[in-house]
């Protein structure tokens, strides 16, 4: 099951795109150092959490539409756009007020670059917008060419920075926004002719506004699942602290690439899929396999985490070592709990992963506050850890009671199941290695 070509294709995209993100969290680390790094983090954070929110679910609303009508694809494109431009200047101005009020008082100072970076607001809005429009009609190359479009753009943006030496904040920000930008060029040049020739329906938007509440909820969750930590850490520790904490989570999340390429391909699949067999079918076989791999990656890289760290990120971080090792156990849960959402998600269940996410919070937030002050960041990580576990088995028992199977359906490792894995990536290997006649 995940040994498609349109798992491959998004595989191989999101390896692509952790590998550039490898390189601009090096270069980023290694130019600007813990303190400075940690400030970055801290100017991130919020408009990104911002521009999530600010989406309202209405790109998951409208990759489903999309691909139940694709005919009327380009009314689509146009409602979404008209939705989104609205919704995104209202949360830049929710923003603008918010950020003296969100920002540690020790880094009141970041708050002019703050408010710049809110810019982030309407340009992803507007990428996650026209990329969702790829997703709901599996126009997997595409889709992949525009999701790693803004990580080479960086890319390139971070490495002028490097020969120029210009290392402040400021100009980091300012590629993060250029990057943007850029891909909201491409975009919007792809989808010209849809834009040009959809129309704007009120019906529309007001469908993808009220059709979208339950998936707003589903993302208001995912989001406090996963920046939390992150939260945690940029409001009570010190800049340093979030800079080796940005480190440990970038690093300890080289194995995500799986969970998210798979539960891309999820969603769009079952968004597609109408028979309940075949639901069942793609769902568990999915999740145990790529569980297999998932696990295997997870102990493969927080085996190598210790001997890596110092030389890539350099010595100031040598501190990020133990918790990128707990955080990339975690990952390898979170990439599992995240193929299981997003495939509820495109079958039109996004309640399960609201509930899931809500039960994870608050296990994170419980363990972190007995953890927190005795073992600082390590403690924070093992958090993330419980969190996952709380959210991958609340995932598990809301599938299994959805789709009438037992929750043993998605235990990986069986006999049965690992030796048809073995075979699996077998033939995969001989189709592969065979010459051509």
């Amino acid at each position: 099951m995940i040994f498609s070509k349109a798992n491959f294709g998004t595989l191989s995209t999101s390896l692509t795109i952790q590998a550039c993100g490898v390189f601009t969290g090096i270069a980023s680390a290694r130019l600007l150092g813990p303190m400075a790094r940690g400030e970055l983090a801290t100017v991130i954070l919020w408009p990104t959490i911002l521009s999530n929110v600010g989406l309202m679910g209405c790109n998951w609303v409208l990759a489903r539409e999309v691909a139940k009508d694709p005919e009327r694809e380009g009314d689509w494109v146009s409602c979404g756009v008209a939705v989104g431009l609205a919704t995104a200047l209202l949360y830049l101005l929710i923003g603008y007020f918010l950020v003296p009020v969100l920002l540690p008082s020790d880094r009141i100072y970041l708050i002019p670059v703050t408010r710049l970076c809110l810019l982030l607001i309407p340009l992803d809005m507007f990428n996650q917008i026209l990329l969702a429009v790829e997703h709901g009609r599996m126009r997997w190359r595409r889709y992949n060419v525009l999701r790693l479009s803004f990580s080479l753009f960086y890319l390139i943006l971070i490495g002028c920075i490097g020969v120029t030496r210009r290392v402040q904040v400021r100009w980091f920000v300012a590629a993060f926004l250029v990057a943007q930008l850029l891909a909201v060029i491409l975009r919007v040049w792809i989808h010209r002719r849809s834009l040009a020739g959809g129309k704007v329906r009120l019906d529309g938007c007001q469908h993808l506004l009220r059709a979208g509440v339950p998936f707003f909820g589903a993302t208001i969750g995912n989001l406090i699942s996963l920046q939390l930590d992150t939260i945690l850490v940029v409001s009570l520790f010190h800049a340093e602290a979030a800079g080796i904490y940005a480190v440990a989570g970038a690093f300890a999340s080289g194995q995500s690439s799986l969970g998210e390429a798979l539960g891309i391909t999820s969603f769009a699949v079952l968004s597609n899929e109408t028979n309940a067999g075949s639901r069942a079918r793609i769902i568990t076989e999915t999740f145990r396999q790529s569980a297999l791999v998932s696990c295997g990656a997870g102990l493969a890289l927080s085996s190598a985490i210790p001997f890596l760290v110092t030389p890539l990120f350099g010595f100031g971080f040598a501190r990020a070592v133990w918790p990128a090792v707990v955080l990339a156990l975690a990952a390898s849960l979170t990439a599992l709990a995240n193929i299981l959402n997003q495939g509820l998600r495109g079958a039109g269940r996004p309640h399960a992963g609201l509930v899931s996410q809500l039960l994870g919070t608050g296990a994170m937030a419980l363990t972190a506050l007995f953890f927190l002050r005795r073992f600082g960041l390590v403690g924070i990580a093992f958090a993330v850890w419980i969190s996952a576990c709380v959210q991958l088995l609340a995932l598990i028992v809301a599938a299994a009671k959805w789709l009438r199977v037992s929750p043993l359906q998605f235990w990986p490792f069986g006999a049965g199941n690992v030796r048809r894995f073995v075979q699996q990536v077998a033939a995969l290997r001989l189709r592969y290695s065979r010459t051509p006649a």
